[in-house]
């Protein structure tokens, strides 16, 4: 059984170590860590859609831009971060292969 537990606002900073922001990405039904976020915008504001992999429960995050970027740049380890191809440029997470080139 699934459930639906609500829309928060994500409570880590961009400087958080990796415990703090994996406890803030926790599912609020199991407090397990192991969630899948979907970053993109809803309603021109950037969100993130969470399932946790061991129950789940799915709810939604509202992200200010230095937590996406936080996201983007050190995702902790136990969440696994997606990011849509809709955001605006300026919010993708930078491709490193990109500066190979």
């Amino acid at each position: 059984m699934s459930v639906v537990c609500g829309r928060y606002d994500a409570a880590f900073t961009l400087d958080d170590p990796d415990a703090l922001v994996g406890a803030a990405l926790s599912c609020p039904a199991c407090l397990d860590a192991t969630t899948r976020l979907a970053v993109g915008m809803r309603r021109n504001r950037l969100d993130a859609r969470c399932t946790c992999l061991a129950c789940g429960s799915t709810w939604s995050l509202s992200l200010a831009p230095q937590q996406a970027l936080r996201l983007s740049l050190d995702p902790p380890r136990s969440a696994d971060v997606h990011f849509s191809a809709q955001l605006p440029p300026a919010l993708m997470p930078l491709d490193l292969d990109d500066l190979d080139a």
